[in-house]
Formats: structure tokens, C-alpha cells, sequence
């Protein structure tokens, strides 16, 4: 998604970097940490979590509230940064091309999912349903919790 809005249009430092950096900072909500924990892989200063965060929420909106939601898409990448990989969910509202929530995780599994899940129902008034991609673990939690979702390929 990163990508293809354009968000970035130098990349001294390696896009899948940017968009770890992103996910912690939503995450944790401290620049402060979220660059401490990325100079764990590679050296970033809290300045250019700063500005990754001021270009990315020009094109998206990074500040969810609860309310009414209709549909959710969810979906998870790998992030592989110097040999290590990591797994970022996110949670998009489809009507407001809203970012609801990023979570960057060491495994994806069922487990990580739900978690992921529950924390994006922290943003919603009653039961939205939710898009999928073709994951098991993401279809495993959302049946298990009993939430309604469609499953579609992303990625044609």
C-alpha cells in the first residue's frame, strides 16, 4: 500500500525499513522508541521516523477514533531487514481509506492475528466485516471470534 501511494520518493534507506519504521511508531506512539528500535537493525534517527510519519499521514490518515465501520480490510507482509523477518498486519477502513491500525509482530499465525484483531474492534462500534486475502491464520481467528468476513486475493 506504501508503495503504491507514492509515499516515498527517495529511498536511501530501504522501503521495507520505512514501513517498520511506520508500524512501530503507530504501535509504540513515540518517535523516541520507535527509532531506538530500529537501530536494532539499522541505524535511524527519531527525525526520520518523524518525517516517514509526516509524508505517509499527508496521503493516509493515521488517526482512527471508534466509530460505524462497514468494511475493514486486513493483511499482513513480511518484512525481511538484514536477514531478520518481521510481519506488519495493518487494518484499513475501506470507506475512509483510513489506516486503523499497524502491528508489527515476530510470526503470524491465528494467535497473532486475533490479538491484531481485537485491538483493530477497539476502533469499531459493532460487528464490521472484514476483507481477507486467501490467509488461514487470518480466516482461523476471524471465525473463531465469530466476525464476518469475505476473503478475496489482494495481489492479482
Amino acid at each position: 500500500m506504501v508503495e503504491s501511494l507514492g509515499v516515498f520518493e527517495r529511498n536511501r534507506v530501504p522501503l521495507e525499513l520505512k514501513i517498520l519504521g511506520l508500524a512501530f511508531y503507530i504501535q509504540l506512539s513515540s518517535l523516541r522508541r520507535a527509532a531506538r528500535a530500529l537501530s536494532e537493525i539499522h541505524r535511524v534517527s527519531k527525525t526520520a521516523v518523524w518525517k516517514w510519519v509526516r509524508k505517509f499521514s499527508e496521503k493516509v490518515n493515521v488517526n482512527p477514533s471508534r466509530m460505524v465501520r462497514r468494511l475493514i480490510a486486513l493483511d499482513e507482509t513480511c518484512v525481511k531487514v538484514n536477514g531478520l523477518e518481521y510481519w506488519v498486519y495493518a487494518a484499513l477502513d475501506v470507506d475512509r481509506n483510513e489506516i486503523i491500525s499497524m502491528r508489527v509482530y515476530p510470526s503470524r499465525n491465528a494467535l497473532a492475528s486475533e490479538q491484531f484483531i481485537r485491538e483493530v474492534l477497539k476502533y469499531c462500534e459493532g460487528k464490521p466485516t472484514f476483507i481477507v486475502d486467501n490467509a488461514p491464520w487470518l480466516k482461523q481467528a476471524l471465525e473463531e471470534m465469530g466476525l464476518p468476513y469475505n476473503a478475496e486475493p489482494f495481489r492479482r
